[in-house]
């Protein structure tokens, strides 16, 4: 695929809300554990129980006076998902705010100038099917034949880079599902149907392209597991992200957090990324903490893994002193 070819397919962005690889990168600080550095990669198996009431499955974090009632969501969901939001509309009513945790922020002309102009983030001089390993290139030239493309036709650009287009690719489009979900709650806490509405507090999120950029300058090991993430997404296609996101609808939370990930565990491996979904872990602890010195209630809404991780949201807060009630109590 040439320079020219992926610009265009940048500018033609449509926003609508494996084999057992190396472990061991290095980046300019030395060797990095991809298994370690991803904050979300284990879970506190005890936080993660399905849900009994109506629809997605809540926690609570709770003192002696608030409440707080957390809605974990997943990282992909298609935008037309229904989902029965009887149990939103009723703890979102008379809330006194809805906090809104870290989500991926999309630039188009960023993206578009970083395909133009950022040959060095993501070019490479050696064709990349020459780099992989023999059964990481045969999947990508199946994949690359089922899209009716030559079996060269990403050999100028690097391995973490194919696997981003791959999981974001349909009908020859490059479409990022983003926001459906979370710009529903928003329009149900601002709805006049609502007695009371919350204040909403939107949590900072991440730039998409930032983290493009890093993925361009990331070491073999890593450009290798982005692959092998961006081809299980796209092997997986939309009605994988649809099944599962319909259990998550239902409140099946085993099952949508034992899939495979997709491109977000590359995302969640890389050192800087890595950091930064951190950050948005200790920003969610924080403002949960600050909603709870007011008596009464309020709802946060944060990533599913994020959530439940092990030093996660939930477990931080836990170690505050909070009491912590999962969807099965």
């Amino acid at each position: 695929m040439t320079t020219g070819r992926f610009a265009a397919l940048c500018a033609a962005l449509t926003l609508t809300a494996a084999p057992a690889l190396a472990q061991q990168a290095v980046d300019a600080s030395g060797p990095i554990d991809l298994h370690r550095t991803d904050p979300e990669a284990d879970l506190v198996e005890e936080l993660v129980v399905n849900a009994r009431l109506p629809g997605p499955a809540w926690w609570k974090v709770s003192d002696a006076d608030t409440t707080v009632y957390v809605l974990g969501v997943p990282a992909l969901v298609p935008t037309n998902l229904t989902a029965d939001d009887s149990v939103l509309r009723r703890r979102l009513d008379g809330a006194n705010v809805l906090i809104m945790g870290q989500e991926a922020d999309v630039s188009v002309m960023r993206l578009v100038g970083l395909a133009l102009g950022g040959k060095r983030y993501f070019l490479t001089t050696q064709p990349m099917r020459q780099t992989l390993p023999p059964e990481l290139r045969q999947r990508l030239e199946t994949r690359l034949a089922a899209m009716k493309k030559p079996a060269g036709d990403m050999d100028d650009i690097k391995p973490a880079f194919a696997g981003f287009i791959l999981a974001n690719s349909k009908d020859g489009n490059l479409q990022i599902t983003l926001g459906g979900v979370t710009d529903r709650i928003r329009e149900i806490a601002k709805s006049k149907d609502l007695e009371k509405r919350p204040r909403i507090q939107n949590l900072p999120g991440y730039s998409l392209v930032d983290a493009v950029k890093t993925l361009g300058t990331a070491p073999q090991p890593l450009q290798e597991l982005c692959l092998d993430a961006g081809l299980r997404q796209a092997e997986s296609g939309e009605g994988g992200i649809r099944e599962l996101s319909e259990r998550w609808a239902r409140g099946e939370v085993r099952a949508v957090v034992s899939a495979d990930r997709g491109f977000s565990r590359c995302l969640a491996s890389t050192p800087s990324i890595a950091r930064e979904l951190r950050d948005g872990q200790i920003d969610a602890v924080k403002a949960i903490s600050g909603a709870l010195q007011k008596p009464g209630k309020a709802v946060a809404v944060i990533e599913l893994r994020s959530l439940l991780a092990e030093g996660g949201v939930l477990e931080q807060l836990k170690a505050k002193g909070f009491t912590v009630t999962t969807p099965g109590e």
